[in-house]
């Protein structure tokens, strides 16, 4: 029989090593966070989302050279899009830009106040969940009661909350649970709701998938939820996080997290993600962060 040598092991080893490299498939291949935060300043922003994920992460996005851009495409006349601009501006002047800069700030601020203290059944419960986000970091003291009322009023009898229909829906639930948390306003039905909707591996589903959108958006819901309850509930954060890990994209040429799982890199899917994966790095929701900081922005 043929003695192996040490030398002929050695170099074995280096081949093979070499071989599962040069593969397509690369899980192992870096931080796959510090890859998607390179390419938004490669490939430029797309979507307010990534602008809110680039400051959870601690970037500053003002430093992206079609931020300005991103703010054209945002002004519009809907309460979402204005929404969006003004959290984009928000999120600029808080990185040390000048409000004055921002043409339609002021304005849509006016409109998002009174949006939120005359509720009507007219608009979705996302026009009121993302425009409490934009004011309540805005600096722009408003009456947060009548929304508030209007949101707990719109809980469905399965403790859920959702945009139409007579059953609580995963992502607007956890949408709503982060308005809550920022008014100091308990509704443990809600949690309840979210907590039960968890799948055995720890993805959330909606429309009867399990999707990286859903989960992202549970598990910033129970961060932002239990820090601020300063209870710890590490195992569904924990379940929840695995879930999350299932979703992720980690080969040569996409990294990013996919909407379904097995599927290929998707910008919402990708930016929610990463936003909830900041959230339990800061043990916090960026909703809480974001207002947080506007403290002093706005001081």
């Amino acid at each position: 029989m043929k003695k192996i040598t040490p030398v002929v092991l050695i170099l074995s080893f280096i081949l093979t090593a070499l071989w599962f490299t040069s593969c397509g498939n690369d899980n192992n291949s870096g931080d796959i966070l510090g890859d998607i935060l390179q390419k938004y300043k490669t490939d430029g922003l797309t979507s307010w989302w990534e602008v809110v994920a680039l400051y959870n992460a601690g970037e500053n996005p003002v430093d992206y050279e079609n931020l300005e851009e991103l703010l054209l495409s945002l002004e519009g006349t809907t309460n979402v899009k204005m929404a969006s601009y003004v959290i984009v501006a928000n999120i600029a002047v808080i990185n040390g830009k000048n409000s004055a800069d921002f043409p339609k700030y002021e304005e849509y601020k006016s409109t998002l106040k009174n949006l939120l203290e005359n509720p009507a059944d007219n608009y979705t419960l996302n026009d009121y969940i993302f425009s409490y986000y934009a004011l309540k970091s805005s600096g722009l003291i408003f009456n947060e009661n009548p929304v508030i009322e209007y949101l707990k009023n719109a809980r469905k009898s399965d403790g859920g909350f959702a945009l139409s229909g007579d059953s609580g829906d995963v992502d607007v639930t956890s949408f709503a649970i982060n308005v809550f948390v920022l008014a100091n306003t308990e509704e443990p039905e809600a949690v309840k709701f979210l907590e039960d909707k968890i799948n055995e591996n720890g993805t959330f589903s909606s429309f009867g998938n399990e999707n990286s959108n859903s989960t992202a958006c549970a598990l910033s819901a129970f961060v932002g939820y239990y820090k601020t309850n300063e209870n710890s509930p590490n195992e569904i954060i924990k379940k929840a996080s695995d879930g999350l890990k299932l979703f992720e994209v980690n080969t040569k040429k996409e990294k990013g997290y996919s909407y379904l799982k097995d599927g290929k890199a998707d910008t919402l899917a990708t930016a929610q993600s990463v936003i909830a994966v900041y959230d339990m790095e800061n043990k916090t929701s960026v909703w809480v962060k974001l207002y947080i900081d506007s403290q002093t922005a706005f001081d």
